[in-house]
């Protein structure tokens, strides 16, 4: 099978990067990706993919059923395999010939790549349909860069009817060098709340600071006195945390102003640990307000859940990834990443794992970059892991 993996992925390789290519020069952003949504459809058609219609104006379900004989106990198994497809508001400084043609909008996330992988993946798995048993679900989805967008597209019923038994998806990892597959068992990806915290003071002329109330004070005490609350009440074993990224408060050189907000997020590995930061931030700048004699009206948002990769799916990565790239390309990453990724959302509906495909070499160290660019040299790899991982997760014989 490993032979006739790469033979199709080979087959399609040339496609797929030509897909990342267009998806990158036509970016467009959550839940606005028309002409993403309509090209994939478009050539998941061709390639005669059965498409499930969905209540969303963008995004894609597509169903691939083996024609194997289901020799295992009990019904097929169903997997599913998800991708994002959205764009960021960046403007671009990659100088790639197909950079973006969108003013202020690229792909700086990878999710152009993932997106033309599902498709090229698609392409591979309905030619190995003779090979495996059961069902396969492909989740193009929209909008995870808003946070909303796997929500939205579970809300559809796109994990019901039939009900994956697992669900994967992968993300490109610039820590990670071309050819490699990073994995990582557990809690894997931070949960990513919002926060506003306004003070609220009493004005006055800079001169006479004493007549009025100090807000801009007040918030300043409590950006530093934030940074203390991991330090000082959360476990130090425990990963999180906490950025203060906003201040806004005042128009004149010479006058306190009345209001002061400021925002940031909260990233947290330990649903606990979220709770505990979320009260504790509340009331810290609560007590900060009232000893300036000033107020505070506390906006907390809970964002994504942190995302848990399953164990045992973690390991049929692994060995899909082994089978595929080589023992020695599988790396078993050492600590968890503390960005967010709304696929946690999929993972609360089935046990399954997000996996980093390595994409390193010469791309920025880090995603959301004006100079980020996904490395095509990459796609193959991708693409032939997850198909090895789902016809292993089909065999016809069962698991």
């Amino acid at each position: 099978m490993k032979g006739q993996i790469w033979k199709l992925v080979d087959e399609v390789a040339d496609f797929t990067v030509a897909a990342r290519r267009r998806f990158h020069e036509n970016p467009e952003l959550g839940f606005q990706e028309f002409e993403t949504t309509a090209f994939i459809k478009k050539e998941l058609e061709a390639a005669g993919v059965e498409i499930v219609p969905i209540n969303m104006e963008t995004g894609a379900l597509a169903v691939i059923r083996g024609t194997a004989e289901w020799k295992g106990a009990g019904e097929p198994p169903v997997v599913g395999v998800r991708a994002d497809m959205d764009a960021l508001p960046i403007a671009e400084e990659t100088g790639v010939p197909y950079a973006s043609k969108v003013k202020g909008i690229m792909h700086a996330c990878g999710h152009d790549g993932h997106a033309a992988i599902l498709l090229g993946l698609a392409k591979v798995l309905q030619k190995l349909r003779p090979h495996f048993a059961g069902t396969v679900k492909l989740f193009f989805q929209p909008a995870e860069e808003t946070l909303y967008g796997a929500e939205r597209m579970l809300a559809c019923g796109v994990m019901e009817n039939p009900k994956p038994a697992a669900v994967v998806a992968l993300h490109g990892g610039v820590e990670l060098p071309i050819g490699t597959v990073g994995v990582y068992p557990g809690p894997f990806m931070a949960s990513a709340d919002l926060f506003k915290v306004k003070f609220i003071g009493k004005g006055t002329h800079a001169a006479y600071p004493h007549k009025g109330t100090d807000a801009l004070a007040a918030a300043a005490q409590a950006v530093i006195s934030l940074q203390m609350l991991l330090a000082r009440e959360v476990e130090v074993n425990e990963r999180a945390v906490v950025s203060v990224c906003q201040i806004h408060g005042g128009h004149a050189f010479n006058v306190v102003p009345e209001e002061v907000e400021i925002g940031g997020t909260v990233r947290c590995l330990s649903p606990d640990v979220r709770k505990q930061i979320s009260e504790r931030l509340r009331a810290i700048c609560s007590d900060i307000a009232s000893s300036y004699r000033c107020r505070a009206e506390c906006e907390y948002t809970f964002g994504i859940p942190s995302l848990a990769n399953d164990p045992d799916v973690t390991e049929d990565i692994a060995r899909a990834a082994a089978a595929m790239l080589g023992e020695d390309k599988v790396v078993r990453i050492a600590n968890p990443i503390m960005g967010g990724e709304d696929f946690a959302y999929f993972l609360q509906k089935a046990p399954g794992a997000m996996f980093r495909l390595g994409i390193g070499g010469d791309v920025p160290m880090l995603t959301h970059n004006p100079g980020f660019n996904f490395a095509d040299e990459s796609v193959p790899a991708g693409i032939a892991v997850l198909a090895k991982y789902v016809t292993e997760f089909l065999n016809p014989e069962g698991k």
